[in-house]
C-alpha cells in the first residue's frame, strides 16, 4: 500500500514544477518568520511589529499563492514563476533583506525553476560510436574515379 501511494505521489509529483513550488514555499515561510515571532538571542529580543512586517505579510501570502499555483495548475508555471521572481525581488527591499536574503534566494531559485521547467519528455540521446550517430556525421562520397584513356 505505501508503495502505491508512493508511486501515486511520483507520478502527480512529475506532472508539474513540483521542486518550484517548494522551493518558493521555503522563500514564502522565511519572509514571513521575522516579522511575527519575537527571536530572542541573550538579552536581545528580535522582533519586527512596522510596516515591514505588514509587507512581509503581503509578500508571503503572494508567494505561497504562487507556490500553490505551481502545484496546482502547472499551466500557469510562467506567470507564477515570474511574479515570484518579481515579488522576491521586492521583499529583498521591503522585508528586512527578503527573511535576511534567505527567503529571497529561495524564492528566486523556485521562480526560475518554474519558468525553466516544462512538461515534455526528454528525447533519449543517441551514443556516439552508434551506427546512426556515424551516418549523420559522416561526410558525403565526392571523390570520382578518373578511367584511364
Amino acid at each position: 500500500m505505501l508503495l502505491s501511494i508512493w508511486r501515486g505521489f511520483t507520478a502527480w509529483r512529475r506532472g508539474r514544477p513540483f521542486w518550484a513550488g517548494l522551493f518558493v514555499a521555503g522563500g514564502a515561510l522565511i519572509i514571513l518568520f521575522p516579522p511575527f515571532v519575537g527571536v530572542k538571542l541573550g538579552d536581545m529580543v528580535i522582533s519586527i511589529k512596522t510596516i515591514g512586517g505588514v509587507s512581509a505579510l503581503l509578500i508571503g501570502a503572494l508567494l505561497a499563492i504562487c507556490a500553490a499555483a505551481l502545484w496546482l495548475q502547472p499551466k500557469f508555471r510562467l506567470a507564477s514563476g515570474l511574479v515570484a521572481v518579481l515579488l522576491s525581488l521586492v521583499a529583498l527591499v521591503v522585508t528586512n533583506l527578503g527573511g535576511f536574503l534567505a527567503g529571497t534566494v529561495l524564492s528566486l531559485l523556485g521562480g526560475a525553476l518554474a519558468v525553466a521547467w516544462t512538461d515534455e519528455p526528454k528525447k533519449p540521446k543517441e551514443a556516439k560510436g552508434s551506427k546512426e550517430a556515424r551516418l549523420e556525421n559522416a561526410e558525403p562520397e565526392t571523390t570520382q574515379r578518373v578511367q584511364p584513356t
